[in-house]
């Protein structure tokens, strides 16, 4: 009731209107039976990165592939979204993947794969720490369990098989949107991913600026890899998460260059 009230109040319908504004931004139509619903999905278009997005690409989304899916919850925020024709979703954690596994098998649209991404096939060993959310094929640094507490310690291990993007996606003429999340192994993702990147229109990453993982990839590492050896750009970024007053990692926002011309104005200088 009290959800129902907020939006017949004065204050309340400009907020609707606030939100029916920035969902159709993403090319997200909000239906009369979605109203109550409205703070939801403009905070998933937040949390997901979508709100990065320029108006009008959103919509437009066609083959959607989500690196590091853990259990869904960036591709659930995606399909509460959009539409897109083609979701490929990657987790090689077992159990996050039997989630997956649940919460996908009636969606025709997705596809799955229990795989590790990186620069080479090989077999790896997953550190599964305590919130599953952290597990990572590298070593959590010392300095970031002491920032973030118990849910950084490591509570088992699993081997699991490792491919690269360029043979997992060999079949795919164009991605819409790459979006990576694999705990500080973003930069041997790329390394594994020439083809592909060649073919993706918009990347979304992870950047860290305080690497929280052994050997795990900084901010600089990835924005020179998709700068220097391919066409894209930075054009948007989330908020920086702040951990013991230092930025620690945000959301960045890729363009390719060559693939979406449409983005930057011609007399951009």
């Amino acid at each position: 009731m009290k959800r129902f009230l907020k939006f017949v109040l004065p204050c309340g319908i400009v907020d609707l209107a606030k939100n029916r504004r920035k969902l159709r931004d993403i090319g997200r139509r909000l239906s009369p039976r979605e109203v109550l619903k409205s703070d939801r999905l403009v905070l998933d278009a937040e949390q997901s990165g979508l709100s990065l997005f320029a108006p009008g690409h959103v919509g437009k989304l066609r083959t959607v592939v989500d690196v590091g899916a853990n259990t869904g919850q960036w591709s659930g925020m995606l399909l509460n979204l959009v539409r897109p024709e083609q979701l490929i979703i990657v987790e090689p954690l077992p159990d996050a993947f039997e989630i997956l596994q649940k919460k996908f098998e009636r969606n025709r649209r997705v596809e799955l794969h229990n795989v590790a991404i990186g620069e080479r096939e090989s077999v790896e060993t997953l550190k599964i720490t305590r919130d599953t959310t952290g597990a990572s094929l590298l070593q959590p640094r010392e300095e970031m369990r002491a920032v973030i507490g118990s849910n950084w310690t490591i509570t088992s291990e699993v081997e699991v098989n490792m491919t690269t993007l360029d043979r997992l996606l060999a079949d795919l003429d164009e991605i819409s949107l790459l979006k990576i999340d694999v705990q500080g192994y973003e930069k041997h993702v790329l390394v594994g991913a020439k083809q592909i990147l060649s073919k993706t229109k918009f990347l979304l990453i992870e950047l860290n600026f305080m690497p929280q993982y052994e050997g795990g990839s900084w901010f600089g590492d990835i924005h020179q890899i998709l700068t220097r050896d391919f066409s894209f750009f930075l054009a948007n970024a989330s908020q920086p998460q702040v951990l013991n007053g230092r930025a620690s990692m945000c959301d960045g926002l890729y363009v390719n260059s060559k693939l979406v011309r449409e983005w930057v104005k011609p007399d951009f200088v």
